[in-house]
């Protein structure tokens, strides 16, 4: 074998070979330098000749243990990234989505249309012209673009998320009709404060993380409303039973929750990553914490500290009633800096090693 046969079969040295000769060339040394991870440099894949004329955007799931929020949080960053350059977006959720069932959903397999109706036209990326794949530096450039580096945000990323959420974000038919029935049926008419206590893992102190809220703090804050805000009910979304005992103890009757809702008896483990023998469990799990959302944008205060949950009901508030609650208590005990990383932690990795 001559030497350039071997040259051709090393992709190696065929990098070191074209950094040689092309050392010179200041477009070939940008492209090196700044190419890579660099998310205005945009690699463009061909499957086949579906959706000419158009640049398919394909948003996956992220696979790294993520809860439902966050994920969803990534997939509306991701929208942003796509709608600023007029690329078609497409939303896959696989078997590496945390609420992901094998089996499908009614027979569907794409985990992103348990809940939501497709963002575009494109049904598939197979044999589509241009695709260009997510990458991690998009969803870092948007989200420097807009200083949001940890839970506390601007008005301004905020709007442009709600912005996403109108333009892209609509619950199939089924979803719909379960969150419209479960909220009736739950609380009827009158005025609902809604509460969300976070607990199980935040305790854990991952770092960029909220220090929980303490549930005497919200007790507090719920307390001071009702005395003067005129709250017939009190809609409590939580992760912890003890929560919703509490609740109760201080509140009485007026506590509603969801009742069938999976939550935590005491491990301080996020339900996210719970097991059970009940059928389709994690879809489950899915749907009842967006039940939680849906319900907490609808009623007329919230009283909250920093979590997903609440920052894509912040969310869907604006893009649903174009503005926050009557009454809204952000309750900040600050962020955790520390080298505890969630990406290191023992969920995090089985999820990425599924």
């Amino acid at each position: 074998m001559s030497f350039m046969d071997l040259l051709r079969r090393s992709e190696k040295l065929v990098y070191w070979n074209r950094c040689r000769l092309h050392r010179n060339d200041p477009e070939f040394r940008r492209m090196v330098l700044e190419g890579y991870q660099n998310p205005d440099f945009i690699e463009m894949h061909t499957y086949g000749e579906e959706y000419k004329g158009q640049t398919v955007y394909l948003i996956e799931e992220r696979g790294a243990g993520v809860g439902f929020f966050a994920e969803f949080g990534v997939v509306l960053i991701e929208l942003y990234y796509a709608y600023e350059r007029g690329f078609t977006p497409y939303v896959r959720w696989g078997e590496n989505y945390l609420y992901y069932e094998p089996d499908g959903i009614e027979g569907e397999k794409n985990a992103f249309l348990y809940f939501f109706q497709p963002v575009s036209r494109v049904s598939g990326v197979e044999h589509a012209r241009h695709v260009v794949h997510t990458q991690e530096s998009h969803y870092v450039q948007v989200k420097a673009q807009f200083g949001a580096v940890s839970y506390d945000v601007s008005d301004e990323y905020i709007d442009a998320m709600a912005l996403m959420v109108k333009k892209y974000i609509h619950y199939n038919a089924h979803t719909q009709e379960y969150l419209e029935r479960e909220y009736r049926e739950l609380l009827g008419d009158g005025k609902v404060l809604g509460v969300h206590f976070r607990g199980t893992d935040f305790r854990k102190g991952y770092n960029n993380h909220p220090i929980p809220v303490q549930i005497e703090q919200e007790i507090e804050k719920v307390q001071e409303l009702l005395d003067g805000a005129g709250y017939d009910k009190i809609f409590l979304a939580t992760d912890e039973q003890a929560a919703v005992e509490r609740f109760r103890e201080a509140f009485g009757d007026r506590v509603c929750v969801y009742e069938d809702t999976f939550r935590d008896n005491g491990t301080d483990e996020s339900i996210a990553f719970s097991e059970a023998d009940r059928a389709r469990h994690h879809y489950c799990l899915a749907r009842e914490v967006l039940r939680d959302q849906y319900t907490l944008t609808r009623c007329d205060g919230l009283v909250c500290g920093y979590s997903n949950v609440t920052f894509i009901a912040r969310v869907m508030r604006r893009a649903w009633f174009g503005g926050e609650w009557e009454d809204f208590v952000l309750i900040d005990n600050g962020l955790y800096h520390n080298d505890n990383a969630f990406s290191q932690s023992a969920n995090s990795r089985k999820r990425k090693k599924r």
